[in-house]
């Protein structure tokens, strides 16, 4: 893994991630208290800052080299440079542009937040009624969704069984909001730490018990390419999975092409390990089972340890606007441990209807 300004710990095979201390230092990347929020999220203490004018440079030299890509959705290309500053670039290293995009999170989050709290108390569960987010945001995140696609940044996604025995989901990749990754999705990174600095010390305020921690989070970013991809029934939470004590499960969906044709809803079934508990358990006390459509900016939250759910088989009929993108963030307890770090897995190649 390469050395950035946010390092989050890859966790075996899943792709989740846990947010820790790095010895790496932080790089400041705009004058506003963005990078402060964050280093105070991460729990760091940093020592030193660069400045974004460093880290702008460096990132355009590393464009110079010619490089393969490696993953699903990548190709072998000739890296050029340009006279001509990216659009992301420009708003990564913009104070003024991050600010705003920043409070417009927040604003939308207010609107919300107190229907999720009282879904969490009543139900153990939430789901927004519509977007969470304005659609031009949710169409910009998507963009740096599918940029990491066609770099090559998703590997096949995996499940585990048992709390031992690994599986391939079904037509499913994944891949992470990684700090080293930051001038490829500083909205997804931004959006990341608003979201859950805010929903962390909010549910903490309603749930004192929970005692999310501030220092560490998990998150996934999983790309669905049709063919019947789907996840089986489950829960977030097992012997082997990464980052451990995982409390909270937040989804947010990027899909703004979706439409019942092409599947891949979300069903919430009950508390219980397996679907025959969930049913024996007076799920409808809870207001389950409930199918929830993934529309572009919808947000779904529940208690990870909780709330047993799985996902419909999804179809593409038109192309990569078609391919279901949902982004989880696991709040953590405050016990939880990053665990050790995984090394890098050698991807796969893209299968050809896939492309």
């Amino acid at each position: 893994m390469m050395a950035g300004a946010f390092v989050l710990q890859a966790a075996p095979s899943q792709g989740c991630a846990g947010l820790a201390c790095s010895a790496n230092p932080v790089v400041k990347v705009c004058r506003s208290d963005c990078c402060d929020a964050v280093s105070k999220f991460c729990g760091m203490q940093y020592k030193t800052s660069l400045t974004a004018a460093c880290f702008v440079m460096a990132f355009r030299r590393s464009r110079q080299v010619i490089c393969q890509s490696k993953g699903f959705g990548g190709a072998s290309r000739d890296r050029k440079t340009t006279t001509t500053k990216p659009v992301k670039e420009v708003f990564a290293t913009s104070e003024i542009e991050v600010a705003k995009f920043k409070q417009e999170v927040l604003s939308y989050i207010d609107q919300w937040c107190d229907e999720l709290i009282a879904g969490l108390r009543d139900h153990g569960w939430w789901a927004s009624n519509g977007p969470s987010l304005p659609p031009s945001l949710c169409r910009a995140l998507r963009k740096e969704v599918e940029d990491l696609w066609h770099q090559g940044h998703f590997i096949k996604s995996q499940s585990v069984l048992g709390g031992t025995v690994y599986y391939d989901k079904k037509n499913v990749y994944a891949t992470e909001v990684t700090r080293d990754r930051y001038l490829l999705c500083p909205r997804m990174w931004h959006y990341t730490v608003v979201l859950t600095q805010e929903l962390t010390r909010r549910v903490n305020l309603a749930f004192p018990k929970m005692d999310l921690s501030d220092k560490f989070i998990g998150n996934k970013l999983n790309m669905s390419v049709g063919n019947g991809a789907s996840f089986d029934a489950h829960l977030d939470v097992g012997v082997a999975e990464k980052p451990f004590n995982r409390k909270l499960s937040l989804l947010v969906y990027l899909n703004d092409s979706w439409r019942p044709s092409l599947g891949g809803e979300i069903t919430l079934l009950g508390e219980g390990e397996t679907e025959l508990e969930a049913a024996n358990a007076e799920p409808a006390r809870l207001g389950l089972p409930v199918t929830i459509s993934p529309i572009s900016g919808r947000l779904v939250a529940f208690w990870s340890d909780r709330i047993l759910h799985k996902v419909q088989a999804s179809e593409v009929l038109d192309g990569i606007e078609d391919y279901r993108v949902s982004y989880v963030i696991w709040l953590l307890g405050q016990d939880d441990s990053p665990g050790a770090v995984k090394e890098e897995t050698k991807a796969e190649s893209v299968p050809s209807w896939a492309c």
